[in-house]
């Protein structure tokens, strides 16, 4: 149930005052303590503006975590450093830092505490909740852990350390007969810290055109494959226009099934498919924005003579993805929210909400279920899961803003990184300008990545595009490709190549 502004304000408020009388005073910090523990502000990710949450939220973490350490308090929170760099200028030996995600009545928390001389993490919560107030459970489960830590051997001072048992936020289903060897807990705050990257070697995929299909009027902005009708046979979905079709290849025709009109008022994003409902009929998702960059998704199926909504007004963005061991996955995240700039009028625009998690359907909406492991950085248009290492692992594989790849374990550690660039897509969502109220940036989404045994040997290739941009990134606001390929690329043992 949706609280109203006020009793959700009523419910925050509250929230605070418990963390306030049932917390000891953060002034009892143990002066014994060997560890000195920065803890950062956590930044809020919400709908609506909740800026007494994090004071009370920070009181909580430090009462607990001032148990076994000397926790101080030396950070600006608008700071331009990261963690590690904050924790260094306060001589600390361990960094505490963190987002918590509000969405309806929802929470999601992520923590980490981090040991500033390594920049490993040592600690680590990602956990997700079905009401606001499921984060006094997630502080205290966090603080505990780092406590638990802290009373250990490798506790102050400690070279490599080891990572407490964490209860994180439960993540696609992984064989436990097939986990690779444990990856060494590598903070997503220090660079320095993280695995060398190895470049990628691109290999051209050399493809026969099998069937191509009549010539259609206007672009093809999206597309997707799927069993729309219920007949054992896959459909092919595009967005032509404004229009979302269903057609069926026919010899060498490509013959229309339905077509839905979606109107000129939206802008739309992306539109998947797959069958969540078991009626043996794929749903078709459009993710799509008003005028007012509002999300205002709508969910089509087939009614046996045309396609109509089943669910409209919907606040995500859908991703369909092919998980191995799983099949058709479908995947949302929410929108983020505009954020007021030192400048006067200029806002940032924040198209994403961090999280992306695997949606249910409910009634006539869907609720968010699991979080795929991925740093809050990435967005729904750049990931997608897989066994990608070739050893019955799943992890989860995203293009990174500038289209670099990167591997992440089950925990959200990055395990791989490249540093050179795949991808480029010429599809954007237009923001105002960070500089300029009276024009407008483009903010590029990523191209798809699929998981996926391309010549049947048994073992996985990433499939994906190569454009060039002839702008070659030195033009920020714009991108123009001349020529693209397709790629695949196989996991080597060291890298993607």
């Amino acid at each position: 149930m949706k609280l109203p502004p006020t009793a959700s304000t009523c419910f925050f408020c509250f929230v605070v005052l418990f963390l306030s009388f049932f917390s000891p005073c953060s002034a009892m910090a143990a002066d014994t303590s060997t560890a000195r523990v920065l803890v950062l502000p956590l930044t809020i990710h919400s709908e609506k503006e909740v800026p007494f949450l994090n004071r009370g939220i920070l009181d909580m973490m430090t009462s607990r975590i001032s148990q076994t350490a000397t926790v101080i308090h030396q950070a600006d929170a608008k700071s331009k450093k990261t963690p590690i760099q904050q924790g260094q200028a306060a001589r600390a030996d361990y960094v505490v830092s963190g987002s918590v995600t509000l969405f309806d009545n929802s929470v999601s928390t992520d923590a980490a505490l981090v040991q500033v001389r390594t920049g490993q993490t040592v600690v680590r919560l990602n956990q997700l909740g079905e009401n606001a107030g499921n984060v006094l459970v997630h502080v205290n489960q966090f603080a505990t852990q780092v406590n638990q830590y802290l009373m250990g051997p490798t506790a102050a001072g400690a070279g490599a350390a080891t990572t407490a048992p964490v209860a994180a936020v439960p993540v696609i289903a992984m064989d436990a007969a097939a986990q690779s060897p444990a990856v060494p807990m590598v903070s997503p705050y220090a660079a320095a810290s993280e695995p060398s990257p190895v470049p990628v070697s691109e290999t051209a995929l050399k493809t026969e055109k099998l069937w191509t299909s009549p010539p259609v009027k206007g672009a093809i902005h999206s597309l997707a494959v799927a069993d729309v009708t219920g007949d054992n046979r896959p459909n092919i979905i595009f967005l032509n226009d404004k229009q979302v079709i269903v057609a069926t290849k026919n010899s060498a025709r490509l013959d229309r099934v339905a077509s839905f009109d979606l109107g000129s008022n939206h802008t739309v994003v992306s539109i998947d498919a797959g069958d969540f409902n078991g009626n043996q009929r794929a749903e078709i998702f459009v993710t799509r924005l008003t005028p007012n960059h509002q999300l205002d998704s709508m969910v089509l199926e087939w009614n046996g003579s045309a396609l109509a909504p089943v669910a409209t007004g919907q606040p995500w963005y859908f991703r369909v993805i092919q998980a191995p061991q799983k099949g058709p996955t479908l995947l949302g995240q929410r929108r983020g929210v505009q954020t007021h700039l030192d400048t006067g009028t200029l806002y940032r625009e924040t198209f994403f909400l961090p999280g992306i998690f695997e949606l249910t359907a409910q009634g006539d909406g869907y609720t968010a279920g699991s979080r795929i492991p991925v740093p809050n950085t990435h967005n729904i248009y750049q990931v997608a899961v897989g066994p990608v290492f070739n050893d019955g692992t799943l992890r989860a594989i995203a293009y990174s803003d500038s289209d670099m790849l990167k591997v992440y374990d089950s925990s959200g550690i990055l395990h791989w990184s490249d540093d050179e660039a795949l991808g480029g897509n010429p599809f954007f969502l237009l923001t105002p300008s960070l500089t300029d109220s009276r024009t407008q940036d483009r903010f590029y989404l990523s191209q798809r990545l699929f998981p996926i045994d391309l010549d049947g040997d048994g073992t996985l290739e990433v499939v994906t595009v190569h454009n060039r941009d002839l702008t070659r990134g030195m033009v920020e606001r714009f991108r123009k490709y001349t020529r693209g390929r397709i790629v695949a690329v196989k996991w080597s043992g060291v890298g993607l190549k």
